[in-house]
């Protein structure tokens, strides 16, 4: 007991206070960063370890949960994906709690705030969290937008990735990985992280797509999922070869990007980037895209075991 509350951690949804962890998840949770709100399909359990505070009647005040999958755990980075209190004197052991279960498979944990929330930043710097990036959400229409799939530069192709092509998968992979290490946040990707996510719902059949060099081999990357939640297509990878940009493989891939989410259907395209990353930004905001909303990445160091 601490104080006039109790911290519970909640193994499985046949738990009491699961019930009162996904209600509160869903009405407070989304306050500051949707993302990976908890719902009537979190796993609960090791991977993804969750904890409600409880007040004095047994009502949920608070909740704490995050993602320690395999692939977090390979980078020893957990994703928070809700660390919300109606009392703010819950954030502490809430806090607390949530690092102790993380701290023997991670390093850091770290989370999104929207950047207006300047009070919730100096609360969760106050439980030890520093300031990292902000990252903005962007959207762009996609009626008359891309003007149909765009021709690709001269002496390159788009090759759709076949789920059954293994080859292909690894090589997506690969060009994405080597392009994401330049940037802040940046988490490695796996195979196995792949194929999970063509086993998704957000999976959108022709929608992830290697660029071929005139040499053959594979140099860009284009991943766009859909979002049956908003109606839209995200675009979740766009990666280019160092030694290939400027030639308009990025710009052919926002407008492919584009392209591809009209024909599904879909009236709007989003996608997040980095503040700090001019380059994109001005190519984003040259076809179309505008900011939605500004969020802020904290870290916090982990206690070590």
């Amino acid at each position: 007991m601490i104080g006039a509350m109790d911290i519970v951690r909640i193994r499985g949804a046949d738990e009491a206070a699961a019930g009162g962890f996904l209600s509160y998840c869903r009405a407070y949770g989304d306050e500051h960063d949707e993302s990976y709100v908890p719902d009537e399909g979190w796993a609960f359990g090791d991977e993804a370890p969750s904890f409600a505070a409880l007040g004095p009647d047994g009502a949920v005040i608070g909740a704490a949960a995050a993602l320690l999958g395999p692939s977090y755990r390979a980078a020893r980075r957990a994703r928070i994906a809700v660390l919300h209190a109606r009392d703010e004197a819950a954030y502490a052991p809430l806090s607390a709690a949530l690092f102790g279960a993380l701290s023997a498979a991670a390093d850091e944990a770290y989370l999104f705030i929207p950047a207006a929330l300047a009070a919730t930043r100096a609360a969760f710097e106050g439980l030890g969290f520093r300031y990292e990036r902000t990252a903005y959400l962007m959207a762009a229409p996609t009626a008359g937008g891309s003007a149909g799939i765009p021709a690709i530069p001269s002496g390159y192709r788009l090759k759709a990735v076949d789920p059954a092509d293994d080859a292909a998968i690894a090589a997506f992979v690969a060009v994405r990985n080597r392009n994401f290490v330049e940037l802040k946040g940046s988490v490695e990707a796996r195979v196995e992280d792949l194929r999970a996510f063509i086993a998704s719902p957000e999976y959108l059949p022709g929608g992830l797509l290697l660029a071929l060099a005139p040499d053959g081999s594979p140099c860009a990357t284009l991943r766009l999922e859909r979002d049956d939640e908003e109606g839209s297509g995200f675009i979740g990878t766009i990666a280019v070869d160092r030694a290939h940009r400027g030639r308009g493989l990025a710009r052919c891939l926002v407008r492919t990007a584009l392209g591809l989410s009209a024909e599904a259907g879909f009236k709007d395209a989003f996608l997040s980037v980095n503040a700090e990353n001019e380059n994109a930004l001005r190519l984003y905001r040259s076809e179309g895209f505008r900011e939605v909303k500004a969020m802020d990445c904290l870290a916090a160091r982990l206690p070590r075991r």
